[in-house]
């Protein structure tokens, strides 16, 4: 897949889109996974950077890139352990124990991270609530002040996210539910196209989704309102 700076202006985005389903068209299985969370991927990197010139500044201030932390095991649950035997294993083969934690995109501004991405092809509120936890850890552990998003292609979380022109969406009752339980976890959910999921197969010809080039540009301004605060 090309490189996003070969993505210029909006209407490219809508190519890039169009060609990387159509390129699907067939294929099925592992394949098709991994080649919509490459597109997906690419097109955050096309919008972000995209975002960020138009805000007048400086492309050398700007990196996007996929971030891979480890989160260590919390001293305090290993020292209550009842169990000794267990206690002193987890002690003496302390650096095996972690969690690994990849963020799909980490938008860093002067190499300080200031916004991660979760790119999906849709979120539900399932995939949301483990989304939150890791989101949780990441502000709990390596990030206090991290701003975060999801950015998806159709709209699987119900409510009005798939209504991408409208300016005062509602939301979901579940999303804002699982939320309400994440306070320190600032998120705003972005979504590409317009309605809800209908089927999650965008790769197929039958339920293949036009992207009007007025939804890039509506993606472009929600990350430019991001990222203004940092210019």
């Amino acid at each position: 897949m090309n490189s996003s700076l070969d993505y210029p202006d909006c209407p490219s985005i809508v190519h890039l889109y169009t060609d990387g389903l159509q390129a699907m068209f067939g294929k099925s299985g592992g394949q098709i996974r991994g080649a919509k969370g490459k597109l997906v991927e690419s097109i955050v990197d096309a919008i972000t950077r995209l975002a960020w010139p138009e805000i007048g500044e400086d492309a050398k201030r700007f990196d996007i890139r996929k971030q891979i932390r480890n989160i260590p095991i919390n001293e305090d649950y290993v020292t209550n352990l009842k169990a000794d035997y267990l206690r002193m294993y987890i002690q003496e083969n302390k650096e095996k124990y972690f969690y690994k934690i990849e963020m799909d995109r980490v938008i860093s501004i002067d190499t300080e991270p200031i916004l991660s991405i979760e790119c999906k092809s849709y979120m539900d509120n399932t995939m949301l609530r483990r989304t939150l936890k890791d989101f949780e850890l990441i502000v709990k552990l390596l990030y206090p002040k991290l701003l975060f998003t999801v950015f998806q292609l159709e709209n699987g979380l119900g409510g009005d996210y798939g209504e991408v022109s409208k300016l005062n969406r509602l939301g979901s009752q579940s999303t804002h539910t699982l939320l309400s339980y994440t306070p320190e976890v600032d998120l705003e959910i972005i979504t590409l196209l317009d309605g809800k999921i209908s089927n999650r197969t965008l790769h197929d010809p039958k339920y293949f989704k036009e992207l009007p080039v007025e939804n890039v540009e509506t993606c472009v301004n929600k990350f430019k309102e991001l990222l203004q605060p940092f210019v």
